[in-house]
């Protein structure tokens, strides 16, 4: 019994030593108490709660728990919460909530960034221009033009520079070598050049005809079984990038889509050539590629640009 009253007494020692300790090191300020002018050392309020009576010589600091939507992060002597911000606008997203001791945290949601309070959209990176640092909440995208053998070809906030396509790695000819703004378009086609040089007095290499024409190539009635596919797609590869105007360009791309050129902002070529290509694209995809060469050939025609459809007709063997 006896023991057991020794360990109670040590034990209420011993708390009481861990009290005074840990109250010695709370944060503390220095108060003149009005009615006795005693100089006193009050503790602080603790973080979600605001002071309500300083202490005296008798009690401690009486505090006050926040009420909703307010706050204080810190041990304080402050006589009232401070207001959280202003719930997060539309384009903004909430990273921190508004708690007892912290305030809202907005920050603008994917794709915008901070610019003057402002949440502004990333600045997408314009054709010939790659992504070296992706946008993030407080930095807008950071662009380059893109290095020698590599191209961006849309405006994008996401698309690095790419590699061109090797086309001597593919066994190929470079139909239209790429620049920053396309890649570079290969083909399996020769041009009549080339096969006349082949069908002449040079003959061709042994299995040329398996490996390049790929059963594909579309010239004179000996080889006219094999079919046109490859050299239709090289010549609607190839067309773009043999209008050097920008109000050709147009033109062309109004009459194949049928729809009167827009009011838009000004493309630069390079861009107008690219649009047109992708559109050749989805006419191969929709139509297949001769109906594709049928309608631009008329489109051609149309526009009298019966410079470039001889230049074509010149280089591949297409009807």
């Amino acid at each position: 019994m006896q023991n057991l009253c020794q360990w109670a007494m040590w034990s209420v020692l011993l708390w009481s030593s861990l009290t005074l300790e840990y109250s010695a090191s709370l944060p503390k300020f220095e108060w003149i108490d009005p009615q006795t002018h005693e100089k006193l050392l009050c503790h602080k309020c603790p973080p979600g709660m605001s002071i309500v009576k300083p202490c005296t010589r008798d009690d401690f600091t009486e505090c006050l728990t926040c009420d909703y939507g307010k706050y204080i992060p810190y041990w304080n002597t402050l006589d009232r919460c401070m207001y959280c911000n202003f719930p997060c606008g539309t384009l903004e997203v909430e990273v921190a909530p508004c708690m007892l001791t912290q305030n809202r945290v907005c920050e603008c949601k994917p794709g915008y960034h901070a610019e003057k309070l402002l949440c502004i959209k990333h600045t997408k990176c314009p054709p010939g221009s790659g992504v070296v640092q992706h946008g993030n909440p407080r930095e807008d995208t950071q662009c380059s033009v893109c290095p020698e053998g590599s191209f961006s070809s849309k405006h994008s906030i996401e698309e690095t520079c790419q590699t061109h396509r090797n086309c001597d790695a593919e066994d190929l000819r470079v139909n239209v070598p790429g620049t920053i703004f396309h890649d570079a378009y290969c083909t399996a086609c020769r041009t009549k050049k080339d096969l006349e040089v082949g069908l002449g007095k040079t003959p061709l290499p042994p299995n040329w005809l398996s490996q390049h024409l790929l059963f594909d190539v579309c010239f004179s009635p000996v080889l006219s079984l094999l079919g046109t596919g490859v050299c239709l797609k090289a010549a609607l590869d190839f067309v773009p990038f043999q209008l050097k105007s920008p109000r050709r360009l147009q033109q062309l791309h109004s009459q194949l889509t049928q729809i009167a050129p827009g009011t838009e902002k000004k493309k630069p070529i390079e861009e107008l050539q690219v649009d047109l290509h992708n559109h050749l694209f989805l006419l191969k995809r929709l139509h297949g590629r001769q109906q594709a060469w049928n309608m631009v050939q008329v489109a051609l025609t149309k526009l009298k640009l019966e410079r470039i459809l001889q230049n074509v007709l010149s280089r591949f063997s297409v009807v």
